[in-house]
């Protein structure tokens, strides 16, 4: 599911906690198939813990914002930073 355009290294998947395991098995349906993002912050769960509760805030309706306006956001920055997404 992974690809090998990561820069920095991630965790492995089988070392995982099962908690951590089955929040990267939610990733995988609800969010992208690609793991590089997820794995690289595992390695410091309480950074992936953080940025999970920053992602369920701004794309549920627990946010006021636009979700228009959030696509948006996420284009300009994948178009300013290079991303080969």
């Amino acid at each position: 599911m992974a690809n090998d355009h990561g820069m920095l290294p991630k965790a492995d998947p089988a070392e995982l906690d099962p908690e951590l395991r089955k929040r990267l098995d939610v990733w995988f349906e609800k969010a992208y198939t690609d793991d590089n993002l997820f794995l690289t912050l595992a390695r410091k769960p309480e950074v992936l813990n953080q940025f999970l509760n920053w992602v369920t805030f701004i794309y549920t309706d627990k946010s006021s914002l636009d979700p228009k306006m959030v696509e948006l956001g996420r284009i300009r920055l994948a178009f300013r930073n290079e991303c080969v997404h």
